[in-house]
């Protein structure tokens, strides 16, 4: 008989009043910290950033622009707030407005609140100790580490859409204050509509369908006290009119229509860049190939890290005769993470973090898997247990060298920063798994999640001391500067939408040689350029180079290649940044001037 290893519950969360307070305690630590370190803001967080800077400098707020190009391909939810972010914490003198942590703040405090509303969610599904393991499922995942540190409008989607769905499953549970609690769904429906529209009404809207017409029916199938499927699914048709439908679907549409209204009033072709912008992103209509279907199941479990192995009890747990009891908050969040993760895998164009809002769902399923594993009383086998350990040990010490074999062929320059948290990762997994040998279960628990947020701290910081991940944009940046531009003299990006980090990092506008819905009509995708494209291109440089000014150019190597094939204008080459890739030179970029320094001296 193999030896049996006896675990007592232990002890973890008693006064909650205290116990919240720590929770938030800590998720602030992590999503405040170094929002001013790291790497510089990327393209996307740039175009929030500079969309904000702009609307401070006076445009116009209820259409945000980047450069002189109306930015609404999305809802401005993240320019409003990052504008009012830097008015609340930048010095009035600064110029120019919205800094780097200005930018990233209303992200800090999404990552913040959405532990809250998990936690809140937890409590109310499972009891207060399981809701506070969910809550740090949640503060010390890497979905809230990394997205609570960037400027981008997915951790302020995911805290609306986690409202939302909080909301409506307090609304629907019974007790007091119901009508409040749809209330506030509805409001933060609308809201997360204003953030990311129209992702929502599936993430948000689709979840609760699917939830409320087919997950509670089939959840009652093989109860002998269940009146049939059929009865229960006219039930739930009968409860849509407790859901207080008709005034809540008013309330959503004062809160998001007036602004795609009023876009759709102001711009010219604002409906067909929607249906370029969000029919032809998720039909394939703007990409050259699709990602595989199971794409995002990788990613699902590099969200959940550092708790990606129990992802997979956590999805089965429902269906489990340990999580009997807590079902039907599991099943909720089960559906909350399936409609998400298939509705995107059906989508051609995919992108790691369109799975960020379904982030609390994960933490909502590890809460109870994670309190059975490391805080209840059970009874384990010492061998399969030492197994277990010594695999994942040995996994590690294996595994991140192998990592890092391919990081230093793919991306050398991320290296340093790679070494950083491989190291710490090893460290913590082999002492990890020797305190849970010993049964002290709750300080490998409370060293796991301290490791975890030490590694990202490091980490972090390498990457901001290497420039890493914004090297091309920082140099083209440096280079500029160097030049000594002139406000007066134009700089355009040809070929695509301007690297937003440029117009930020510079700190002036720079225009595209086509604007977006030039390019959106007539691309057949996102990576193919039509040939007619092209050479319209070049004819407009022919032109602006025909002008006499002294201009700036950023432009692609091989697209620059081409031209010099089929012109002999005379073209300075001033920079050359390497995307690299030694056998392309799509990744290639080059820093252009339309006129010699001496002529344009001499006009």
């Amino acid at each position: 008989m193999q030896e049996q290893l006896t675990f007592e519950t232990e002890s973890f969360g008693r006064n909650p009043t205290v116990d919240v307070l720590i929770l938030l305690t800590l998720a602030a630590l992590l999503s405040l910290w170094g929002l001013t370190a790291g790497p510089g803001l990327s393209d996307h967080e740039s175009i929030i950033a500079q969309s904000a800077r702009q609307i401070r400098q006076g445009d116009d707020w209820r259409i945000p622009r980047v450069a002189d190009v109306p930015f609404v391909r999305k809802p401005p939810l993240a320019q409003w707030l990052v504008t009012l972010s830097s008015l609340a914490v930048d010095p009035p003198n600064i110029n120019p407005p919205v800094s780097r942590y200005a930018a990233r703040l209303p992200s800090a405090l999404a990552a913040l609140l959405t532990t809250l509303l998990v936690y809140v969610l937890g409590r109310s599904m499972f009891g207060h100790r399981t809701g506070l393991v969910c809550g740090v499922a949640s503060a010390f995942s890497a979905a809230m580490l990394f997205y609570s540190h960037s400027a981008q409008v997915e951790m302020v989607l995911t805290l609306f859409t986690t409202a939302a769905l909080t909301f409506f499953w307090l609304g629907t549970e019974g007790g007091a204050h119901r009508r409040v609690y749809l209330t506030l769904f509805y409001a933060c429906f609308g809201i997360a509509m204003l953030a990311k529209a129209p992702l929502p009404l599936v993430t948000v809207g689709g979840v609760l369908a699917v939830w409320w017409f087919v997950t509670v029916p089939l959840a009652r199938l093989g109860d002998h006290a269940d009146a049939g499927l059929g009865k229960r699914l006219v039930a739930q048709v009968r409860g849509v009119r407790g859901l207080f439908l008709i005034p809540g679907l008013l309330i959503f549409l004062v809160i998001f229509l007036p602004w795609p209204l009023y876009v759709f009033f102001k711009i010219d072709n604002a409906l067909e860049l929607w249906q370029i912008e969000y029919v032809q992103r998720y039909s394939g209509g703007l990409n050259s190939s699709s990602k595989a279907f199971w794409y995002y199941i990788p990613i699902a479990l590099a969200l959940a890290f550092p708790f990606s192995l129990s992802l997979f009890e956590a999805f089965a747990s429902p269906f489990l005769a340990a999580h009997r009891e807590r079902r039907k908050g599991l099943l909720f969040a089960l559906t909350w993470a399936l409609v998400h993760i298939g509705f995107l895998s059906t989508s051609a164009f995919k992108r790691p973090h369109y799975l960020i809002s379904a982030a609390p769902a994960f933490a909502i399923l590890l809460g109870p898997t994670l309190e059975r594993l490391f805080l209840a009383a059970r009874t384990l086998s010492r061998a399969r247990l030492r197994l277990a350990v010594w695999v994942l040990a040995l996994g590690l010490i294996a595994g991140v060298p192998v990592g890092g074999f391919f990081i230093l062929r793919d991306y050398p320059h991320v290296m340093h920063a790679y070494v950083v948290g491989g190291g710490v990762l090893i460290a913590a997994g082999v002492a990890c798994g020797m305190l849970f040998l010993s049964g002290r279960r709750l300080a490998s628990f409370l060293l796991l999640n301290a490791c975890v947020g030490v590694g990202f701290a490091l980490t972090w910081d390498a990457l901001g001391q290497a420039r890493a991940l914004n090297r091309r944009a920082y140099a083209i940046v440096d280079k500029l500067r160097e030049l000594r531009v002139t406000p007066e003299q134009r700089i355009t990006w040809c070929v695509g939408r301007p690297d937003a980090r440029l117009m930020f990092y510079l700190g002036r506008r720079i225009d595209p040689l086509f604007s977006p819905l030039e390019l959106a009509t007539r691309r057949k995708n996102r990576t193919l350029v039509p040939k007619e494209l092209l050479i319209e291109g070049m004819q407009r440089l022919e032109e602006r180079f025909a002008s006499g000014q002294r201009e700036y150019f950023v432009i692609d190597a091989d697209y620059f290649r081409r031209w010099r094939e089929n012109s002999d204008t005379p073209v300075e080459e001033l920079l050359r940044v390497y995307g690299g890739r030694e056998d392309s030179e799509r990744d290639d970029l080059v820093l252009i001037a339309g006129n010699s320094p001496a002529k344009a001296a001499s006009e």
